[in-house]
């Protein structure tokens, strides 16, 4: 018999037998697994579903259970996550469309995939939301942003944010802000690396080992990030806080200046959205 009766969106908070599926085993997908477990949802209400072994082992190993049928996944679940690469969502869409009804809030990962082509893929009545992830995820402190389709209501949203709010933070915006937020936070996480090695790089220059100045550098991010994070004050404020006449600092942050790092990094944030926008006009284009 088929289950599509049975599925009924519920509100975690309130009914730990909500079913989450994963279509794909990438590491978004065990990402947000990870952070939907830190809530009160159960391992064996989730499934994960991959053509291969070789990302699933991992997911078995936090209690959830694998498959390598994707209308399994879509059959026993409630809220499906489509975590595959961008040109397999047609491929899995036609093969787990039939089973999709509008009690399935289907949110959709893949990158540059829009609103309009994930909602000509699927019936008419299906729910779907978009949302976009970044790497730090699996470890709980992402920055996700999402993007509601033509038919998901608030009562899915707020379903959606319960769900996420341990992977860290969770926004809502229309669809546009979706490549910026790939530009911002999605490539940004690479932006803060490169500078993280270039500060390392910088004590190494000046005569400390390797090993600890990056180790000094990831933390001085981190810590610099959570200030900035939970003191909810304005990075030109903590900057200048920082600051002594005539210090340090001032003769740092001058360098950098004049190296053009704000304009070069405000160029990067906008070079990395183009080109989201480019991935999600070629998906319009082979709807």
């Amino acid at each position: 018999a088929s289950l599509r009766g049975c599925v009924i969106k519920m509100d975690p908070e309130m009914d730990t037998q909500l079913k989450i599926g994963f279509i794909g085993a990438g590491n978004m997908a065990f990402g947000i697994a990870k952070g939907i477990l830190s809530g009160n949802v159960l391992p064996l209400n989730i499934r994960v579903s991959a053509p291969s072994s070789r990302n699933l082992g991992r997911f078995q190993e936090l209690g959830i259970p694998v498959t390598h049928s994707n209308v399994e996944v879509v059959c026993g679940s409630d809220v499906v996550f489509v975590a595959v690469k961008p040109h397999l969502v047609p491929r899995v869409f036609s093969e787990v469309s039939q089973f999709i009804t509008d009690r399935h809030i289907i949110v959709s990962v893949a990158a540059g995939v829009t609103l309009a082509t994930l909602e000509e893929l699927l019936p008419e009545n299906a729910v779907v939301i978009r949302l976009m992830p970044n790497l730090p995820c699996v470890l709980q402190e992402g920055a996700l942003l999402f993007t509601r389709g033509s038919r998901a209501k608030d009562e899915d949203a707020a379903l959606l944010r319960t769900l996420l709010h341990r992977c860290g933070l969770v926004e809502e915006g229309p669809e546009a802000w979706i490549d910026i937020h790939t530009g911002l936070s999605g490539s940004g996480v690479a932006f803060v690396y490169l500078f993280a090695e270039a500060l390392a790089e910088g004590a190494v220059k000046m005569g400390m080992p390797g090993v600890l100045a990056h180790r000094i550098a990831s933390q001085t991010i981190l810590g610099a990030g959570r200030v900035l994070r939970e003191s909810g004050k304005h990075p030109a404020q903590l900057r200048s806080e920082v600051c002594t006449p005539g210090g340090t600092t001032i003769y740092g942050l001058h360098t950098l200046e004049q190296g053009g790092l704000r304009a070069t990094t405000m160029s990067a944030v906008e070079s990395a959205t183009e080109r989201a926008r480019e991935f999600g006009r070629k998906s319009g284009s082979k709807k």
